[in-house]
């Protein structure tokens, strides 16, 4: 019996590892903003996107940068994460979750007694935090925050360096967004 429950149970934790992992909406009343970061290391340049999504997963508004003479992909992270900050500010964009694939960029602002070294860069962030009322700022997977790092790829790799602000998704990746969008049930 303690090998077949074993057996059961190795089985249950295989499926859960293959679910697919979906993008994860915001209560209600907060919007997301999904930060993707991309590197360039021959160009010295890093590629940046902002997407900010409603509860059920509709993009409100996105944006695109690129960041030349980028030293190092956390340089090009930090960039990014301080202009997403700074944009929401300018847009006044309040109860807003900021998420990111970059775990040490979320830890110094979560945990700064966890991450020393850091200090200097949370500071500089909170402090651009402090222009939004309400904030929170969270860890993202890759697989979650697709629409963010291919509009970052795009500087990066389809060399797209103007900068724009914009309503919607872009047409390219309308299909993956409205993928990702919340069914109502209604």
């Amino acid at each position: 019996m303690a090998q077949v429950a074993e057996k059961n149970r190795v089985e249950e934790l295989r499926a859960e590892s293959q679910e697919k992992k979906v993008w994860e909406a915001p209560q209600n009343g907060w919007v997301k903003c999904n930060v993707g970061v991309d590197w360039n290391r021959e160009e010295k340049m890093g590629g940046a996107a902002w997407v900010v999504r409603d509860l059920k997963g509709k993009v409100m508004m996105l944006s695109r940068r690129a960041f030349f003479n980028t030293g190092s992909k956390w340089e090009a992270t930090f960039k990014a994460l301080m202009w997403s900050v700074d944009s929401m500010a300018s847009h006044k964009v309040n109860r807003v979750i900021i998420a990111m694939e970059d775990k040490s960029s979320v830890g110094m602002i979560v945990r700064p007694k966890a991450w020393p070294n850091f200090r200097f860069e949370a500071l500089q962030v909170l402090k651009c935090l402090s222009k939004i009322e309400w904030w929170r700022i969270g860890g993202e997977e890759r697989c979650t925050n697709r629409g963010a790092f291919l509009i970052a790829q795009s500087v990066t790799k389809g060399k797209r360096y103007y900068s724009y602000v914009a309503q919607g998704s872009p047409s390219w990746l309308h299909a993956l967004f409205e993928n990702e969008e919340i069914k109502s049930s209604v």
